[in-house]
């Protein structure tokens, strides 16, 4: 239970007003104002006062800490599934996933067949992100707020048009803020393409900072030295899983990060390739494969002379050539058609586009059934298209629950009141 939720917890158990309750703990009313309206995080000090005033008046305080979270621009759930792991591995770690917020049919569809918050529930989706009025009663306070809002308006494989980006994509990120200044969630963890790093958007950059200065994630308002952002370009290769797909993750906190805050945990490198990753022999639907024609329409167009190869390696159809270093390159949405799988046969070519499963697996979810794997995600009877869909878009979720550990095991000491770990 957080500092807010007790102070209310209390004045309703003691049938006192904010007034009240400061003149019986002898503090001021501001205080007891700035503690029950999230402006003050909690000190030691404050704790302790909370704890004395409590066993002198025989209030028994929820004691387990749950972390809220609203996941934005939700698609899968990649952070919800990478919550659950962290609870796995974290066995006093509690969290529960308030509200989502996506606009895709199939992409809700899909996270609904696979989250539920803490009582069992469907969790509610708010919907359109820049229809959210975060006064409204029915929207759930939340201690962090995680999303990836869109990459395409800074994507290679997008117009590169930032926030003139014609479809209003660009600009969604300030909706987070919008929501955030109301909400005042302790932590905000997005995520882009690396894009966003390029000196076209350094106007967006910029904003970014300047509107969360704006809203309380700094310590000091007056330092224009001080950023409220931490942020990193992380790449799943470097921590696990054969894909080479790098992306920004961006972390901000209400009242500023503490010194030497980092959200680029240690790389965990391993041995492993794109080989070790695809599904087993027979289990590949038929419909992947290319015909004969199709592959010889792909030697003459790329300037390849065989695709004969000794191990499963990537075929890079954006940049014609053989990944031979046995990584896959960025998942991406199927429209973009950039990339095929090289079966590794003696006698003949066989080239295949890359199945559901197996571009799961490359997002850190396993799907495949009757393997002898524990399965991680349900597809919910969905299409190839709309799946390759959501795992385009998605969240490595291997590569998540490794940042979002390294994260909290940051802030466990600073930040005892919102969880344990």
């Amino acid at each position: 239970m957080i500092l807010k939720d007790k102070i209310t917890y209390i004045r309703a158990h003691l049938n006192l007003t904010q007034e009240e309750l400061a003149k019986e703990m002898g503090v001021s009313f501001a205080t007891i104002n700035r503690w029950e309206t999230g402006k003050n995080n909690p000190t030691k000090k404050t704790q302790q006062q909370l704890d004395t005033f409590c066993s002198q008046h025989n209030i028994i305080l929820p004691d387990e800490k749950v972390l809220r979270v609203f996941e934005g621009f939700a698609g899968y759930g990649g952070g919800s599934f990478a919550l659950k792991r962290v609870q796995n591995l974290h066995p006093n770690f509690k969290y529960d996933v308030v509200g989502y917020s996506e606009i895709d049919k199939y992409a809700c569809e899909l996270y609904d067949a696979n989250h539920r918050d803490a009582s069992g529930r469907l969790i509610t989706n708010f919907g359109d992100i820049t229809k959210i009025d975060p006064t409204s009663p029915s929207f759930p306070d939340f201690d962090i707020f995680m999303g990836g809002f869109p990459c395409q308006p800074f994507s290679t494989a997008g117009m590169q048009k930032g926030e003139d980006d014609p479809y209003g994509r660009g600009t969604l990120f300030q909706h987070i803020i919008r929501i955030c200044a109301v909400k005042k969630p302790r932590y905000i963890l997005m995520e882009n393409v690396k894009g966003l790093l390029s000196k076209k958007f350094d106007a967006t950059r910029a904003l970014m900072i300047k509107l969360l200065r704006e809203i309380g994630y700094v310590k000091d308002k007056n330092n224009p030295n001080e950023s409220p952002i931490a942020y990193a370009v992380l790449n799943s290769k470097d921590y696990g899983i054969p894909q080479n797909r790098e992306r920004v993750w961006m972390f901000a906190r209400l009242g500023g990060l503490p010194d030497n805050f980092s959200v680029e945990p240690p790389q965990r490198k391993n041995d492993l390739k794109m080989a070790d990753f695809l599904d087993p022999e027979g289990y590949v639907p038929k419909e992947m494969y290319l015909s004969k024609k199709q592959i010889d329409h792909l030697k003459v167009k790329h300037n390849i002379p065989s695709f004969k190869v000794d191990t499963p390696l990537c075929l890079d159809i954006y940049n014609k050539k053989i990944k031979y270093d046995g990584y896959s390159i960025t998942i991406t949405l199927p429209e973009h058609n950039s990339l095929r799988v090289i079966e590794a046969h003696k006698n003949r070519e066989v080239v295949r586009k890359m199945s559901v499963t197996e571009q799961f697996r490359l997002m850190g979810l396993e799907g495949l059934k009757g393997v002898g794997r524990k399965v991680d995600i349900d597809f919910n009877g969905q299409s190839y298209t709309q799946l390759s869909r959501r795992a385009g878009n998605g969240w490595d979720v291997n590569l998540v629950t490794i940042l979002l550990e390294y994260i909290l095991n940051q802030l466990q000491n600073l930040d005892f009141d919102l969880f344990d770990f």
